[in-house]
């Protein structure tokens, strides 16, 4: 069993629920889509734990690099250019060159079976749109690919034979299995920022021998998050969005 997890953004209250929620199950493979940091207020802490984890598997994010200074903050809002720079000032040596030395997605798992954290063809873009999507499904060969950056947990299911693209809503708790013949970009949604109207931290479990894989939603302390962000003096709107998961 994998633990996919992704866009946790230096929020520490999450981790910790979804570790709490692990070791439970006993489960210690993880699998990460990036952006472990930006945004929230532990950066070091949150990277200490991610390195402790010793993911199977690990991709960077665009908030990764930017707050390593491998690249600009071009498209960044007012915000989280503000939460980039003070991440920047914060960090430790040993974690800005952990950050600095991720990996660029997509990356190959077992077989039938990538990560990215954005799209496989471009890291830095978000699937949203139809033609991003078509674009995505093009980029990569295989049944299954996982991504994130958008922080809205779901799956495009493709069914090449018959040439429809189904969104799928996916139900917290319940297990969904990959159909034969169908093609799948899955989203774990967001550890440390959900943006589906759910302040919930979001993840899955992906179990390859089944094909099959199961969305979680967890209850932490979101007003200890957005204390701790503000108390840092960052930005009060992403101490603000916490509560309401957007």
């Amino acid at each position: 069993m994998d633990l996919i997890l992704s866009d946790l953004h230096s929020n520490l209250h999450a981790l910790r629920a979804v570790l709490r929620f692990a070791r439970r199950r006993s489960i210690e493979r993880f699998v990460l889509l990036g952006d472990l940091v930006g945004y929230g207020a532990h950066p070091n802490q949150v990277l200490d734990k991610v390195r402790e984890l010793r993911p199977r598997f690990l991709v960077r994010g665009n908030h990764d690099k930017v707050c390593a200074g491998v690249c600009e903050d071009g498209d960044f809002s007012l915000p989280a250019h503000g939460a980039a720079a003070w991440t920047r000032a914060h960090l430790r040596p040993d974690n800005a060159r952990f950050l600095a030395e991720l990996p660029e997605g997509p990356l190959q798992l077992d077989p039938g079976y990538l990560i990215a954290h954005g799209s496989p063809v471009d890291e830095d873009a978000y699937l949203l749109h139809i033609r991003e999507i078509g674009r995505a499904f093009e980029g990569f060969q295989g049944p299954l690919c996982f991504f994130g950056h958008t922080h809205v947990p779901g799956c495009f299911e493709l069914d090449e034979a018959a040439g429809k693209l189904n969104w799928i809503t996916l139900q917290p708790g319940t297990w969904f299995t990959l159909q034969p013949g169908c093609r799948y970009l899955v989203n774990p949604g967001s550890v440390g920022q959900p943006r589906d109207r759910d302040p919930r931290a979001s993840f899955l479990s992906f179990d390859p021998a089944r094909r099959r894989l199961r969305l979680h939603r967890l209850d932490y302390d979101t007003d200890g998050a957005a204390r701790a962000i503000l108390s840092a003096g960052l930005h009060p709107t992403l101490a603000d969005r916490l509560a309401q998961g957007i």
